[in-house]
């Protein structure tokens, strides 16, 4: 990344919105998008054993594996260090692209990850659902209930995938706050689009403080 490069990081949980939010703020204001879950599949053809361990063993898992029998905290454990090693793969996608304004999305953008990357002309939020909030949207999408039938017990797997999620919200509500960053909770009381303003907000385009 060029040191003068302008990035807004978009990062936080999963069903919270934000990609959907990355999506309309890059489309508004002409930005670039990198959504890192559009980069997984490139990622995972290039890991190794040595280099990747925690990717390579997320790789290596079927459905049941990675959601029943395995206990929450080792689910949790695997998860964040397979976006701690995803991370340093987003950020050499990212010195390899063109230095133009560009926004950043992704799990994988934890805190502290992020925070050594953060420069003034960089801005950043981290977004995360209430636990309501999460398993209420989470049960309305059908690829997930295809994946949870090929496990043993797709409600204890269910609960154990929404028990760690909430787990790792929790995790970067506590970095965020720590670290005096940006900090989204979504609920549902707020619309989409009363959280895109917020993130207008935030980011207050055109301004270089944090």
């Amino acid at each position: 990344m060029a040191i003068d490069q302008i990035i807004y990081w978009i990062g936080g949980s999963a069903c919270s919105g934000k990609s959907t939010l990355a999506k309309r703020y890059a489309d508004k204001y002409g930005l670039e998008l990198y959504a890192c879950d559009e980069y997984y599949d490139k990622h995972m053809q290039n890991i190794s054993r040595d280099k990747q361990p925690a990717m390579h063993k997320v790789s290596m898992m079927n459905p049941n594996e990675a959601f029943y029998t395995r206990d929450v905290q080792e689910q949790l454990r695997v998860y964040l260090q397979f976006f701690k090693e995803d991370f340093l793969l987003v950020l050499e996608d990212l010195a390899a692209r063109p230095n133009v304004p560009i926004v950043v999305e992704g799990n994988q953008l934890l805190p502290h990850l992020v925070l050594p990357h953060l420069r003034p002309n960089h801005k950043g939020i981290w977004i995360i659902p209430s636990e309501r909030f999460q398993r209420e949207h989470y049960s309305q999408r059908s690829w997930i209930q295809e994946l949870l039938q090929q496990t043993e017990d797709p409600t204890v797997s269910f609960n154990n995938w929404m028990s760690r999620d909430v787990l790792f919200a929790e995790l970067i509500q506590q970095e965020a706050n720590h670290l005096k960053l940006n900090l989204l909770k979504v609920d549902g009381v707020k619309s989409l689009q009363d959280n895109f303003e917020l993130i207008e907000e935030y980011f207050s385009i055109g301004k270089n403080e944090n």
